[in-house]
């Protein structure tokens, strides 16, 4: 069995190096061969092999780029890190990239993918992403970093509506606002900002595996009281640092019917240029009011 285990792994080596050194012939070939009485026929199927090759790609291209940004922070060359949902990404920059990656001038963004607030709360980071942050935050350059947590969107908009009227719907907040001051005490800063989500929109397309839940009116409703939450829980939170800022611009995006202003998005679901520079704008100056504040020393 472990020959076996051993040949299937030789097998899948051999085609990720074909993969890797842009043979893509090679690695079919290879792959054929795998299939037409190799080993890995019988206990990897190729679809199976081309799935595990994308997540061993993913996740070695990911620990390249954390290395990197180790690396950046010992020298003081990262300042903003946005993390969490695909707004962790399009806030930033205006498109999608490497999970984790350099956007541009010490601004770094970290897609941790399709989390949910509520699970977040409930079961926290992955450990992986703890393990990074706990490396970061013990060098010199780790209390400078300006970190930015956005997770809540999905909530509302494929779940939360049916259940927002149960006894206790939304205290899940408060478990998510203390897990983020744990990651803030792991990640060597003495504040974190949370970002709250994006408002509603009557323009989003529904996404295969994210089906929308309940009517505009009803997921702005759920939004609200989302917000509403997150501000009791940031306000319940204890003095002591680090500090947890919430950065909410919902009422700066929303038309009168708190719907998501047309001209901040440009699918629904993600700030367009002008939504970008009202977020970040809205995030200078909560960070200089912060700074303003508490002095370092």
């Amino acid at each position: 069995m472990v020959d076996e285990v051993n040949a299937e792994e030789e097998q899948a080596l051999r085609i990720a190096a074909a993969i890797a050194a842009g043979h893509q012939a090679q690695a079919k070939a290879a792959a054929k061969a795998a299939a037409n009485g190799g080993q890995v026929n019988h206990h990897l199927p190729f679809h199976k092999l081309r799935h595990f090759l994308r997540v061993r790609k993913a996740k070695l291209l990911f620990l390249i780029m954390a290395t990197k940004f180790v690396w950046a922070v010992r020298r003081g060359q990262v300042n903003e890190v946005w993390a969490g949902d695909s707004n962790s990404q399009l806030i930033p920059d205006d498109k999608m990239g490497a999970p984790l990656r350099h956007v541009a001038d010490g601004r770094w963004a970290c897609h941790l993918g399709p989390r949910l607030q509520y699970s977040i709360a409930k079961k926290g980071l992955a450990p992986g992403f703890m393990k990074i942050l706990a490396k970061v935050g013990r060098l010199k350059g780790a209390r400078d970093i300006v970190w930015i947590y956005s997770f809540g969107e999905i909530d509302v908009r494929c779940g939360m509506v049916p259940r927002m009227d149960e006894p206790g719907a939304f205290d899940f907040t408060h478990d998510y606002f203390a897990r983020m001051r744990e990651v803030a005490r792991v990640s060597g800063v003495d504040r974190l900002v949370i970002y709250a989500p994006s408002p509603e929109s009557d323009i989003a397309l529904e996404q295969i595996g994210f089906p929308v839940v309940g009517t505009i009116a009803e997921r702005v409703e759920c939004m609200s009281r989302l917000h509403a939450a997150m501000h009791r829980a940031a306000e319940a939170l204890s003095a002591d640092a680090p500090r947890i800022l919430l950065l909410d611009t919902l009422p700066q995006m929303v038309d009168e019917r708190g719907v998501w202003l047309r001209e901040y998005t440009y699918d629904g679901l993600h700030t367009n240029n002008a939504g970008r520079a009202l977020v970040r704008g809205a995030l200078a100056e909560l960070v200089a009011a912060d700074e303003a504040a508490h002095p370092r020393r």
